[in-house]
């Protein structure tokens, strides 16, 4: 898992596209992210189970193929939905919202955790703290690219937020990556069983 990780975390820094049901998809960005709330796209503002139309519409906006004259876009597209379409599955809808999800995970492992520690919020309002800060520690743009953070893939944000973050805390920082949670529990797990066999002796 954690090499998994760490191969994440570098693709965020370059140009990279990753496969979902058979699809290349580009990294998604704050932009696309408000877009598709402004959509409501339940993969991002959360609410009702996902339809067909969600999972399609999700995996168009950041499709590899969405792009150049609107007839080669259309073009595109259908041939997309014609393939998402035939995929084999007992329930086609679960392995769609399955795979979106399994993405969107991967792109918030490096994400500040809430107070119950959950890495996923829904909507994009707790990204206005977060481009407060990197204005601040670093500036209005991204300082690999160049571009505006609109721009900037969300991993990428994240990781920044994360060296900001370890930066300013020191020894206090904690790393809770998926690899780290594991290990957490398991040591959690393992104290439990010390206790418990001490308290028997």
């Amino acid at each position: 898992m954690h090499a998994r990780e760490q191969a994440l975390r570098e693709q965020a820094f370059i140009d990279w596209e990753s496969v979902v049901l058979g699809e290349r998809i580009r990294q998604i960005t704050l932009g696309d992210m408000l877009m598709l709330q402004g959509a409501g796209s339940p993969f991002i503002a959360g609410g009702a189970w996902p339809e067909a139309s969600d999972a399609l519409q999700f995996l168009w906006v950041l499709h590899s193929e969405n792009r150049g004259c609107r007839l080669r876009r259309h073009w595109e597209r259908s041939k997309m939905i014609a393939r998402v379409a035939a995929i084999a599955s007992d329930d086609p809808l679960k392995t769609c919202c399955d795979a979106i999800n399994a993405y969107l995970d991967e792109v918030y492992q490096d994400a500040p955790r809430g107070g119950n520690g959950d890495s996923r919020p829904l909507g994009v309002c707790f990204m206005a703290s977060i481009l407060v800060r990197l204005g601040s520690e670093l500036g209005p743009q991204d300082p690999a690219t160049g571009n505006k953070w609109a721009d900037v893939p969300m991993a990428r944000i994240f990781q920044y937020m994360k060296a900001i973050n370890r930066s300013e805390l020191g020894k206090e920082f904690k790393d809770f990556s998926p690899s780290d949670k594991v290990m957490s529990d398991w040591l959690e797990h393992t104290n439990r069983l010390a206790e418990t066999t001490a308290t028997r002796n």
